[in-house]
This record gives structure tokens, C-alpha cells and sequence, in this order.
């Protein structure tokens, strides 16, 4: 018995298209769904380490600019620390040559919301001359904290004798309302 060539030729052919169909398709189907995870799995990568390194470049900058970030929190604490500041305002008041009668401070009433800045008002009775109120300004103007002059009030005082100058320099009575803020 003798089979023909074509029909031999057509059911190797059909032979091959069922096993293609049966055992090829579903792995190259497999194939493909990994191929596909695979790429979203390189997108998911590449958008983390993207972000991270971004992370990473923004922390690198803020190492780098770490003394402006405390100067910074210098003008800006975080706590009031009224006994720094009082000490701070007795201090730079006789570095300039005045003397403090009164200090009164007072935290204006902002938002209770824990992010926001808060306002500090500090009332202060001074004694001594107009040059010695100008240096304690330029002192505040020059610190590192944020101080703003609200008002001067100024009030008459006594007259005195300069031993080494012959004109007669007056002590005044000055009334100041300063201004700071905390977060």
C-alpha cells in the first residue's frame, strides 16, 4: 500500500498546525502575559528609583545649604524659649547703654493649628539717649533672630553733665513694642 506524497505532506501539515495550536499557543501566550508583567515591572522600577533618587538629590541639597536651614531655625524657633529671649533683649538694651525698667511679653492669638506662625509682642520701658536707642535698633535689625519695631513712644527725662563733652546729654523715658514670631 502506497499513500500519496500530497496526502502525506497535507496531514504532516495538519499534524504541525495541531501541535502548534495545542502546545505552542498557550506558551507563547504565557510568554507574552510575562513579557507584559515584565514591563510593568520595569516601569514600577523605574518610577521608584526616580522618585528615590529625587528624594536622595533634594537631602544631598539640603546637607549642602544645613547652615541656612540654621540660621533659619535660629530666626524662626520652635519654642519660645522666653528666658533665651528676655536674656537676649537685657542684654543687647545695656550693650547699648540704656537700662530696662519693664519687660512685658504677650503671645498674640493666631490660629490653634500647630503648623502656623505664632506672633510674640514684648513691651519694653527703656532709660537713656537717643544714640544708645539707635544702636539697640541696629542690634535687633542685625539679629539672627526675626525682630519687627512696632512702636517707640518716646517720654521726657532728666538732663545731665557729661564730664568729657561740654553740651549736656538727657536721659529719656522710652516705651517700645517689639514684635518676634515662633512656629
Amino acid at each position: 500500500m502506497r499513500i500519496d506524497r500530497p496526502i502525506i505532506i497535507a496531514l504532516t501539515l495538519f499534524i504541525i498546525l495541531i501541535l502548534v495550536f495545542v502546545l505552542v499557543r498557550p506558551e507563547y501566550q504565557t510568554f507574552k502575559t510575562l513579557q507584559d508583567d515584565l514591563g510593568i515591572k520595569k516601569a514600577e522600577y523605574t518610577a521608584k528609583f526616580d522618585y528615590y533618587s529625587a528624594i536622595s538629590a533634594t537631602y544631598a541639597q539640603l546637607k549642602s545649604k544645613s547652615d541656612d536651614v540654621a540660621k533659619i531655625d535660629k530666626a524662626l524657633p520652635s519654642d519660645p524659649a522666653l528666658g533665651n529671649l528676655v536674656y537676649y533683649l537685657q542684654e543687647q538694651a545695656s550693650k547699648s547703654g540704656l537700662i530696662l525698667r519693664s519687660l512685658f511679653l504677650s503671645k498674640a492669638a493666631n490660629s490653634e493649628s500647630e503648623n502656623t506662625v505664632k506672633d510674640l509682642t514684648v513691651s519694653l520701658t527703656l532709660a537713656g539717649n537717643y544714640d544708645a536707642l539707635g544702636t539697640l535698633m541696629s542690634y535687633l535689625e542685625n539679629s539672627e533672630r526675626l525682630f519687627e519695631i512696632e512702636s517707640i513712644s518716646f517720654g521726657l527725662g532728666s538732663s545731665s553733665r557729661s564730664t568729657t563733652k561740654s553740651q549736656s546729654q538727657s536721659i529719656y523715658s522710652f516705651s517700645m513694642q517689639i514684635k518676634t514670631h515662633i512656629y
